[in-house]
């Protein structure tokens, strides 16, 4: 991103505008000084794209769509594990092949993210061929071109764009991008480059949500992913999404998670940027969680635990389910003080302010988004509770009863009230909710209703782990992978000690029998093992 340098603009400002400032950061519990930084900012983008306009620049400003676009590298050859890649998108709308978003990974198949204003691009994906640090010209190993438009994608996400790698051509211009630095992060087998962190990860600090508010772009020039895990995926687990509000993060939900069951459950958190428009982040949290095209459950339940607007985000998502079979299923959908209504401090925001923010105008209560949320009831499958914060801390208590930020009325919406399955109140304010231990008893108590889809025997099994053996280099990072978390697991049901539960393992037990040949590293892997080590198939 280029970096901007102005001054801070010196202005009366109108009564009229400081109650209003005054009345959103007490909605949002934000300062009014960051409100008019932000809108010295957004003037700032203005002014360069007269002077100079870019696509990069473009996508920073708050007044012009942008598009989500994911999908995967396809490496079937297998020619480039290993290496450094890193898929890049180029533009010529305002200038020659225009860097305009770029994300790192390494394994091939892992999922990226860009974010790209409206127009033409073609996506590379680099290879850091000759291992000497940097991305360059010689090393493209995969082109896609897209076309970002609202006629094309109304959703404005764009999904499923895959790239398939193949041999290196040469692009007719010089590029340089330097290989980042990523020693001491835990890299997945499963998940995007980069999604595994701790919640004291400063991608989780104030200063990124809040820019994930105010510039939504630089917030995804952090956090490109939009989704994270505090460890590897063990399929074993049911997850359990962790949703944020506006200006929020993953670490607000630091209590809620340290009380988590570990052995049973594996926190993800969606961490949004909370200014973006609210239709657009709830289809990416379609296509991410439920559409079983990126993450795909294997009939494992999900539960979700949304704060404040992170609730309006999941339930617009849950309205966009097709029935497909091959959907994954949300069984319980904890809100947390959710402006079920809207908030009319954004009503006045979008009359008055400096800027506008999507989300803002999304959360009026008289704009399409809140009219239209309950247009769907939610799927007999869903349980959705219902809490609700009533503390107001605050000495003086002007208008409705509230939790110093969502009124009760907005919380208790009637449409939301009869859709939902349950409804309990704390006497908590809008953010300390999130750290009370009674509301934490609650939503873990709720979710003992979250039926694991393995029987008690198999997970037994599993817990027990797998085998510490020394691997060859016939065995694939996946199959050590599974053969060390889950052997014990895998000797019994191929000893026909349990019963397989899903038709992968009935198709396993088919290879091992020799009806089948094997479709998979894991199956190649397995094998490999049993005929290496027959003791522990013995045992």
């Amino acid at each position: 991103m280029m970096a901007i340098k102005f001054a801070m603009p010196r202005m009366a400002l109108p009564i009229a505008f400081v109650r209003l400032v005054f009345t959103v950061c007490l909605a949002f519990s934000l300062g009014s000084c960051t409100y008019v930084k932000y809108a010295s900012v957004q003037a700032e983008y203005a002014r360069i794209q007269n002077a100079e306009p870019g696509q990069l620049n473009v996508k920073h400003m708050l007044s012009r769509d942008t598009y989500f676009v994911h999908g995967r590298s396809i490496d079937v050859a297998g020619h480039y594990t290993g290496l450094p890649k890193v898929i890049a998108a180029f533009s010529s709308k305002y200038q020659v092949n225009e860097r305009v978003d770029t994300m790192y990974f390494e394994a091939a198949g892992s999922h990226f993210g860009l974010n790209l204003p409206e127009g033409s691009y073609d996506l590379l994906i680099f290879a850091d061929i000759n291992h000497n640090g940097v991305f360059e010209s010689l090393e493209v190993v995969g082109k896609r071109t897209i076309e970002l438009n609202n006629a094309l994608v109304p959703d404005k996400v764009l999904g499923q764009v895959d790239v398939k790698l193949a041999e290196p051509i040469a692009i007719d211009w010089d590029i340089s991008i330097d290989v980042p630095d990523v020693r001491g992060r835990s890299e997945s087998l499963f998940f995007p480059s980069g999604t595994i962190r701790n919640l004291d990860d400063p991608i989780f600090d104030s200063g990124i949500s809040t820019l994930g508010m105010y510039d939504p772009a630089s917030f995804l020039e952090q956090a490109p992913t939009m989704f994270y895990a505090l460890e590897e995926d063990l399929v074993h687990k049911i997850p359990v999404v962790f949703v944020h509000g506006i200006a929020g993060s993953a670490r607000e939900f630091e209590t809620l998670v340290g009380q988590l069951d570990r052995s049973r459950y594996k926190p993800w958190f969606y961490y949004y940027p909370s200014g973006s428009d609210l239709d657009q982040l709830a289809e990416l949290f379609y296509q991410i969680f439920l559409t079983g095209e990126v993450y795909q459950s294997g009939g494992m339940p999900i539960t979700i635990v949304a704060h404040s607007m992170g609730g309006l985000v999941v339930r617009e998502a849950i309205n966009k389910y097709k029935g497909k079979p091959t959907e994954n299923q949300i069984r319980l959908f904890v809100t947390l003080a959710t402006p079920f209504g809207g908030h009319e401090a954004a009503a006045t925001g979008e009359k008055h302010g400096l800027i506008v923010l999507p989300s803002w105008r999304d959360l009026n209560p008289e704009n399409p988004f809140i009219r239209n949320l309950y247009r769907k009831p939610l799927p007999e499958f869903v349980h959705h509770e219902l809490v609700y914060a009533f503390h107001n801390s605050g000495s003086i208590k002007v208008g409705e009863n509230s939790d110093g930020v969502v009124t009760l009325t907005s919380q208790l919406h009637p449409q939301a009230q009869r859709q939902a399955s349950g409804q309990f109140g704390f006497d908590n304010t809008h953010t300390d909710i999130l750290q009370s231990a009674e509301v934490a008893a609650h939503i873990l108590d709720t979710m003992e209703m979250v039926k694991n889809r393995f029987p008690p025997s198999h997970l037994d099994l599993i817990r027990q782990g797998g085998y510490e053996v020394p691997f060859g280099e016939q065995y694939s990072q996946l199959a050590q992978y599974v053969i060390q978390n889950y052997g014990k697991y895998l000797t019994a049901l191929s000893k026909g000690a349990i019963s397989p539960i899903h038709p992968d393992q009935e198709h396993l037990i088919a290879v091992i029998n020799g009806e089948k040949s094997p479709r998979s590293d894991v199956e190649k892997g397995w094998l490999r093992f049993i005929d290496e080590y027959p003791e522990f198939m013995n045992d």
